[in-house]
């Protein structure tokens, strides 16, 4: 599945980090790294703030339909107590399975999206985060799930400025999105 091996795709990504490289720099290098690991026709990054129950999105391959500083109200549902409360990743392999967990299915059908692995983001047991990829059905069927979080772990301290720069906190009213 990987054109590079995943050894050098996460000491690339270490590097970054180790250089100090921007957040919108790291994202583009993580993207190169999860379409080789996983491959993805659409990959967004969530910053997750709990206490005002939203998710702001910080990065975006497709920002024609996903564009950068939109926000979805978090609502009760599976996906936000296993991804966001729980930490785990979500897999769903069907057009099924997005339109169950996710508002905007039809967009995301439209572009070819028919599967999703959504990896949660964690600093210290707190989810701060998630990196979601979205592709043509059954994609991420055998995904090797161990080396996806190695990815989001490498994500927390870009996600953490991400998030800083979106001012997530500020509460914005109007037309949100739910998830």
């Amino acid at each position: 599945m990987f054109s590079a091996s995943p050894i050098t795709a996460i000491t690339s990504l270490a590097y970054s980090l180790h250089c100090g490289e921007t957040p919108d720099v790291f994202w583009k290098d993580l993207e190169r790294a999860l379409q080789d690991a996983f491959g993805h026709r659409l990959f967004t990054v969530l910053a997750y703030d709990s206490q005002n129950g939203l998710l702001g999105r910080v990065y975006s391959t497709r920002p024609d339909f996903n564009p950068v500083g939109g926000r979805k109200r978090v609502t009760k549902s599976m996906w936000t107590r296993h991804v966001l409360k729980d930490g785990k990743i979500f897999r769903g392999s069907t057009r099924e399975d997005i339109k169950a967990m996710f508002s905007d299915y039809e967009v995301l059908w439209a572009n070819g999206c028919e599967s999703v692995l959504n990896i949660p983001v964690r600093k210290q047991g707190v989810t701060i985060g998630s990196l979601n990829l979205l592709d043509g059905a059954g994609q991420y069927n055998d995904a090797l799930i161990e080396l996806a979080y190695v990815f989001a772990q490498l994500s927390v301290i870009p996600l953490e400025a991400s998030r800083a720069a979106l001012q997530l906190l500020d509460n914005a009213s109007g037309n949100l999105e739910e998830v």
